[in-house]
């Protein structure tokens, strides 16, 4: 499936291969017609049939990839709350309905702000000589006061409270200069906010993120507390080459700066999910979740972050559809906003459906772009990895039936509303190394969507999100104390007590 020979093959040859592939492992998994266990042991005949007929569509209908390319170009970046972000949600409103989905809506809640560029930023050094810096404003800044922020450049090693405030006679009238070595010195991410806003308090004139690319390029990050609330002084985002330049000139002797831009900023915004479904043939209230986040960054057009996840989701449920299939349980449909400023569309989410979450089977995130697949993180869950063990006669087949209990991401993607509340919960496991090259950069464009490993994506999604949806066993829910033993040990507990203390979830 991955030789050169093979990526050689045109597109419907390869989808005609993983037809027939699927078919044949399908077909030669058993024939029992016991209720699976989670050991392995085989999948019932009807699950078996539906996943066969599911796989064929999947592959044949290749509507992710169109899905994306209106997505992403024709409307665009999409960040959240602006009016790209509701051309987004009336776009997959007006899809899901298209597709005959039912219940489709929209499900509000508040963003305590929203952020868009309204100038093109400026910036440039001018001492120890002049020169241009390539710098933009990054997300949730404040706009600088008329005249833009001028200053000696003072860089920040460590951004952990104490340690800012032990340096405030630097920081003082300075521009501060932060790069990922000093976000890597605080110790979670509810203590890094506490750091960047402590910047501010101790009288810095402005704040450089120097967490920029290659050429030059901004990496968004988003100075915004993971709550959508501005910051308290202006930011800007600065590309590599210029970051490791005054960082440089810093060993030297003084380094002054200055930037503008102007940036629009509304209040107590209104931010859409949006929500669809395919109902269950048994009226249990039970249903399996397919999610991605709608929102994106502004420099590129969002295409793989996470453009890919939404096609994939809508990509599912178009195949299910047009494969005739009803599964067991209902199969919803979940795009959110707010993931980029602190998953803050999955958390009300999961606020607002708390009473139904132990009706909920499993939960099943694309966002991890569109590289081939692996399988799925698992998080440290056993009885996770033997389900996905049970399809590995199906993903096997995709070259996807893998498990991970890589932990670093846990708590970065919209799966982890979810998993701390003890939903089985799954994120699309794929190479990331091509992706981190693009992700919140302006080359975040449709021209680098691969198609075929996009489809294999879909595909992953979509038959083990239907084979979790129309199984008759369940895996449990943990409870709060499991929650925290799988948190141990995927090495993330004391993260996740920190955004408990500072409320973020």
């Amino acid at each position: 499936m991955h030789s050169r020979m093979m990526k050689m093959i045109n597109t419907s040859r390869i989808r005609s291969l993983l037809i027939l592939t699927i078919v044949a492992c399908v077909s030669t998994a058993g024939a029992s017609t016991a209720p699976p266990e989670t050991t392995g042991n085989g999948l019932p005949l009807e699950v078996r049939t539906a996943l066969v007929l599911l796989g064929g569509q999947l592959m044949i209908a290749d509507k992710a990839y169109e899905y994306d390319r209106q997505l992403s170009d024709e409307i665009g970046p999409r960040l959240t709350g602006s009016a790209n972000y509701v051309k987004a949600t009336d776009w997959a409103v007006a899809e899901f309905t298209r597709l005959g989905l039912s219940n489709v809506h929209r499900e509000s809640w508040e963003i305590p702000a929203t952020w868009e560029p309204e100038s093109v930023a400026t910036a440039r050094m001018i001492a120890p000589h002049e020169q241009r810096l390539h710098l933009e404003s990054e997300g949730w800044s404040p706009s600088p006061p008329n005249g833009g922020v001028r200053g000696n450049v003072y860089y920040l090693k460590d951004a952990n409270p104490d340690a800012v405030k032990a340096d405030t006679p630097h920081i003082e009238n300075s521009i501060v200069l932060i790069d990922r070595a000093t976000l890597s010195t605080a110790s979670a991410r509810g203590t890094l906010a506490d750091g960047l806003r402590m910047i501010g308090e101790e009288g810095a004139r402005g704040l450089i993120f120097g967490v920029g690319s290659a050429n030059n390029a901004v990496n968004m990050y988003g100075d915004t507390s993971s709550t959508g609330s501005i910051a308290n002084l202006p930011a800007g985002n600065l590309g590599k080459e210029d970051t490791l330049l005054i960082e440089r000139l810093l060993q030297e002797g003084p380094v002054e700066v200055e930037f503008s831009f102007r940036n629009r900023i509304r209040e107590h915004v209104k931010v859409d999910n949006v929500v669809a479904e395919i109902p269950g043939r048994e009226a249990n209230g039970e249903y399996v979740l397919i999610g991605a986040h709608l929102d994106s960054w502004q420099p590129g057009t969002g295409a793989q972050d996470n453009g890919t996840g939404v096609a994939t989701v809508l990509g599912v449920a178009q195949a299910i559809k047009a494969a005739g299939l009803t599964p067991r349980r209902t199969m919803r449909f979940v795009l959110f906003g707010g993931e980029e400023e602190g998953l803050l569309g999955s958390i009300h989410y999961v606020r607002d459906h708390i009473a139904e979450l132990p009706k909920c089977a499993g939960d099943f995130i694309a966002d991890t772009g569109a590289d081939a697949p692996k399988g799925w993180y698992t998080f440290g869950r056993e009885d996770e990895k033997q389900a996905i063990v049970a399809l590995a006669p199906v993903l096997n087949s995709l070259g996807a039936g893998g498990t991970t209990d890589f932990g670093a991401y846990t708590l970065d993607t919209d799966e982890a509303p979810f998993l701390v509340k003890g939903v089985p919960s799954f994120a699309l496991w794929a190479p990331m190394d091509k992706y981190f090259l693009i992700h919140h950069q302006p080359s975040d464009t449709f021209d680098n969507v691969n198609q075929r490993d996009l489809n294999l994506g879909v595909a992953v999604v979509g038959l083990t999100a239907y084979a979790f949806a129309d199984m008759q066993t369940t895996l449990k829910h943990l409870s709060s104390t499991e929650v925290e033993e799988e948190l141990k040990s995927l090495e993330v507990l004391s993260p996740y007590r920190n955004m408990e203390e500072h409320k973020l979830f």
